[in-house]
């Protein structure tokens, strides 16, 4: 299906990501994977190429698409923006670094990547060229403890609105997961405990369709939204939670 592709994915090195980065190569693509830690990425083979990368940091971000301009000879069919976890804190209590942090990492970074890189997918001589953003299903809601997250997420979903109506040429989507098996939950900033952890997946596990979902099965939606079948497909945000905003409203 993506055979002789160039792809980037950020977050590539675990959960989702990962997931991604394996369907698409497994498919025929190049990939191009950002993350900070590879130990999970040597089974996939020499079409994986690995960016260390602080998507933090605007200047990484800088240097990282020149890399990705050099590599792929300025083409590039897709781009997933994929890297992102949540502080764990209160509305009241949020601090200035940790807002910077969360935005940063899930708002500015996709804003970066995507205005340095869309040169790249409007040269992809496939002309099937799409950023796939991924959201979530929390930014369809509120939450005392993570409101960050969910902010951040609502403004990915809506700014990947605006690029659909800003960058001709490219399509623009972004898909909404929500309980998903990825170590997320374990990563800094989450700080929560492994009982906590497998209570919480209990808890998911309640929605209608019974379980939670798994890395792949979001990579599948995003390998469609990137494919030739989803051509007419722009500026949407597609939801795929098991059914969790139906039980939450």
């Amino acid at each position: 299906m993506f055979q002789d592709y160039k792809v980037v994915i950020t977050g590539a090195t675990s959960g989702i990501g990962l997931a991604t980065a394996r369907l698409f190569i497994n498919e025929g693509a190049t990939v191009i994977g950002i993350g900070r830690n590879f130990s999970k990425t040597k089974d996939l083979g020499d079409r994986f190429i690995p960016r260390t990368c602080d998507v933090r940091d605007a200047d990484e971000i800088v240097k990282t698409c020149e890399f990705i301009k050099e590599t792929f000879d300025n083409e590039l069919d897709v781009f997933v923006n994929n890297a992102g976890f949540g502080e764990n804190t209160t509305i009241r209590d949020v601090t200035v670094d940790q807002f910077d942090r969360s935005f940063n990492l899930l708002l500015r970074a996709p804003m970066l990547f995507a205005k340095e890189l869309y040169p790249l997918l409007v040269n992809a001589p496939k002309n099937n060229a799409s950023i796939i953003n991924t959201a979530s299903a929390a930014s369809r809601t509120v939450s005392s403890e993570n409101p960050l997250y969910n902010l951040a997420k609502n403004a990915v979903v809506l700014y990947t609105k605006q690029q659909a109506m800003g960058f001709i040429g490219v399509r623009r989507n972004s898909v909404s997961p929500g309980f998903i098996q990825t170590p997320i939950f374990q990563r800094e900033g989450v700080n929560m405990e492994e009982a906590d952890v497998s209570a919480m997946y209990d808890r998911m596990a309640k929605v209608t369709c019974g379980r939670t979902g798994k890395p792949e099965e979001v990579a599948d939606l995003i390998a469609f939204l990137a494919s030739t079948d989803a051509q007419y497909i722009n500026g949407a945000d597609v939801l795929i939670d098991g059914g969790l905003m139906t039980v939450s409203n």
